[in-house]
């Protein structure tokens, strides 16, 4: 569309706060309802819902296929077989923060162990697990890679403690509709199948292309989906 975009990588806080001070224009990974209620609430009358980009999203906690539990509800009862600990992301996240206020306490795993670290340091041992066919339970989402390059499970949250299914939203900062129309009806328009945006991710994860190479082929491949998504 001819624009220069500037791309910044941030934790989810940091994120939320950029938009709502007008220092960045929009984000593309708002998870609403539940994810980021509590970000939506505190910045809700200085930013604008502009479009939803992917409907189904869901957190949750994930376990090799292997593990023979089904339910969240069941994880007290093998504290031995999980070391007592779930393994996490970066702690601002905000399936961190559900699991820290919600889903262990929900469950009676108060006394369990919520490793913090990042997206990358959770996979390298989501790998070494499974590799050793060791018991392994994750904060997980979907959509992910994670689905398509290992067998994997989401174990069932009966309570809804993670909540329902979400949306994965682009909010941008106030005025910038009025200030870009042209690409605030590209962004209502832009919609991703669990599929399609599976694709991109299998060619950054596994077949290790850059983030931009792998958009870039993507979008030359289905270029009648992006035609779609133009004002």
């Amino acid at each position: 569309m001819g624009y220069n975009v500037e791309l910044s990588s941030v934790s989810a806080g940091v994120m939320w706060e950029s938009i709502a001070s007008g220092d960045q224009d929009f984000i593309t990974t708002a998870w609403l309802p539940y994810t980021h209620q509590s970000y939506w609430e505190t910045h809700q009358n200085y930013v604008e819902r502009i479009g939803s980009l992917y409907e189904g999203a869901v957190l949750a906690i994930v376990v090799p296929d292997y593990v023979t539990i089904d339910s969240i509800a069941e994880m007290k009862d093998y504290e031995d077989e999980f070391q007592s600990r779930i393994v996490g992301i970066d702690p601002a996240a905000g399936i961190m923060e559900a699991t820290r206020n919600s889903l262990m306490p929900n469950y009676s795993l108060d006394d369990w162990e919520l490793a913090e670290s990042s997206e990358a340091a959770m996979m390298a041992e989501l790998d070494r697990a499974i590799n050793d066919e060791e018991w392994i339970a994750v904060t997980g989402w979907a959509p992910h890679w994670k689905f398509a390059a290992y067998d994997l499970k989401i174990l069932e949250d009966p309570d809804e403690t993670l909540g329902g299914q979400e949306e994965i939203v682009i909010v941008a900062r106030d005025g910038f509709r009025q200030d870009f129309p042209e690409v605030a009806t590209f962004l209502e328009n832009w919609k991703l199948t669990s599929d399609q945006l599976g694709e991109v991710m299998l060619m950054i994860s596994v077949d290790g292309m850059a983030p931009a190479v792998a958009a870039r082929t993507w979008v030359d491949d289905n270029q009648d989906v992006v035609n779609s998504w133009l004002p």
